[in-house]
């Protein structure tokens, strides 16, 4: 049977005219489906978050903005009772600096301090024998270093003075001493050119940079840098060595020699920095007992307070003085600690009447 062209044409436009029908209508229900896949899945993953809200201890308020809860601070409780005690007062700081002992180890105790005078910048505040850091590599010589016992810190700890830098071989042995002691953590409190020193002398400042000391080889490997303190990762290396240490230098540069230290937000940043990385650790300054003895005793009190650990800073001086004679040279030294302190416990205790002590404290501490 035979159709004509025109009842062909009038078919075939039929059939093509109902494929684009039901095109439309399969396009129509997969985005319907797909309508109610994506309510699906938004309505899983709402049930997710309000799940980790209420979980984490964040909260949705009625205008949709979320609310977290602050956390509490393990120091809360130490803070507290440090606040309690009276501790933030500058006339009571003053009078117990003045009332605090400095005792000096017998000379028979310090043969080996009182037999290197030109080694030592504070000649009045002998080290004994067994503090004494002895450098493994030559015995005989004599470094002006004392490692110190600190409670709670079952690492090693070292107060150490400006190596003489007009002598080679006392900056060879002080990085001698940085190695041989797996020092991960140094921090300098000097101003620059303070006494004609300079920390090029000690160690080169720029990042892809290296030095030789003697035998022992330095590379500059990053320098950090913020307002009031550089940050220098060393590699340390003697020679002949193929395992190099990777230390940090911590520089603190606006810090004078006898005085205190007025903004001292990057001064709690750094122990903050130290404490956390809870290795091996220098404190130096000119003369190894002013500057490098309040960031000990900082150090000191900022360790018991994360443990919970009782604090007094007098008692802490004291107790440090009994490892190292002459640390802390004077009450605005004393000072520091606790408005270093004060900064700390601002920027890290909720209680409001922690918070109201240290502001009437220190209004302005930064």
């Amino acid at each position: 049977m035979f159709m004509s062209k025109s009842t062909r044409s009038r078919r075939k436009k039929k059939s093509k005219g109902g494929d684009r029908s039901e095109r439309k209508t399969n396009k129509s229900e997969r985005k319907k489906k797909g309508a109610k896949s994506d309510i699906g899945k938004k309505k899983k993953k709402n049930e997710t978050v309000s799940k980790d809200q209420t979980n984490t201890g964040v909260s949705t308020g009625a205008e949709g903005v979320e609310k977290k809860e602050k956390e509490q601070w393990s120091g809360d409780e130490t803070a507290k009772k440090l606040v309690a005690s009276g501790a933030f007062n500058t006339s009571t700081i003053t009078s117990g600096f003045k009332e605090l002992s400095n005792p000096k180890p017998s000379a028979d105790m310090c043969s080996i301090f009182k037999n290197n005078p030109k080694k030592s910048r504070a000649p009045d505040w002998p080290i004994a024998d067994n503090k004494l850091i002895k450098l493994s590599h030559a015995p005989g010589n004599f470094i002006c270093a004392a490692k110190v016992d600190v409670p709670e810190f079952n690492r090693t700890m070292i107060v150490t003075q400006i190596p003489d830098v007009t002598v080679s071989a006392n900056i060879e042995d002080f990085w001698r001493m940085i190695f041989q002691e797996e020092i991960v953590s140094i921090v300098i409190a000097v101003m620059p050119l303070e006494c004609s020193v300079t920390l090029q002398q000690l160690f080169p400042l720029l990042s892809g940079t290296f030095s030789n000391h003697g035998k022992m080889f330095l590379n500059n490997k990053k320098v950090d840098s913020a307002v009031a303190m550089t940050a220098y990762t060393l590699e340390v290396l003697p020679d002949g060595c193929s395992n190099s240490l990777l230390s940090t230098v911590y520089h603190l540069h606006n810090w004078k020699q006898k005085q205190g230290l007025e903004n001292v937000g990057e001064l709690v940043t750094t122990v903050e920095k130290v404490l956390k990385t809870n290795e091996n650790t220098v404190l130096m300054s000119m003369n190894g007992i002013g500057r490098a003895g309040t960031m000990l005793t900082l150090f000191t009190s900022m360790l018991s307070v994360q443990k919970s650990k009782e604090v007094n800073p007098k008692e802490i001086l004291i107790k440090l003085r009994g490892e190292r004679s002459g640390l802390v040279e004077n009450a605005d030294q004393f000072n520091t600690v606790h408005r270093a302190m004060a900064l700390w416990f601002k920027n890290k205790c909720s209680d409001e009447e922690v918070q109201k002590k240290v502001v009437e404290f220190a209004p302005n501490v930064q």
